[in-house]
């Protein structure tokens, strides 16, 4: 089971009572030492929550320094996003006026592209294709993400 070593540092997130921790903690038992973070929530008894837990109440009391929560931004937030399934693709670009002729036609001079879009089973948000097609498109980053959005409702 994994050991609870040591509480590093502390930064709040978004929710009352809710910090990443970074810890000295022995993950896989095995007696090696490593630096991870660690999510703490209310209510968490499983493992070594409890212990990082108290770790960070301490910490809190004795006034150290915890980082404010400072919100992910549009490049972390489109990092996380969910892959969209080729069928969701190309529904979502044919509700803007896109086909898959259009995009067939701005890849004709990429065989690499190509590949990558007739054979891809799914497509993440930054993989080059993508932002190179909402280039060719004019579909702005923004448009992109509302697009991807939606496209993860189909």
């Amino acid at each position: 089971m994994p050991s609870f070593i040591e509480l590093k540092a502390v930064r709040a997130q978004n929710a009352p009572d809710c910090y990443i921790a970074t810890i000295v903690a022995d993950i896989d038992d095995n007696g090696t030492h490593e630096v991870v973070e660690y999510g703490v929530i209310p209510g968490d008894h499983v493992g070594i929550a409890p212990e990082v837990r108290a770790a960070v109440i301490d910490w809190k009391h004795r006034a150290l320094p915890i980082e404010p929560y400072t919100p992910p931004t549009a490049d972390q937030l489109r990092v996380w996003m969910k892959t969209l399934t080729r069928r969701q693709l190309l529904r979502v670009l044919l509700e803007i006026g896109i086909t898959e002729a259009a995009i067939d036609a701005a890849l004709a001079g990429d065989p690499v592209g190509m590949i990558e879009w007739k054979n891809a089973n799914s497509y993440e948000r930054l993989h080059p294709l993508v932002t190179g097609l909402a280039t060719d498109f004019n579909l702005p980053p923004e448009q992109v993400d509302a697009l991807w959005a939606y496209g993860l409702t189909l």
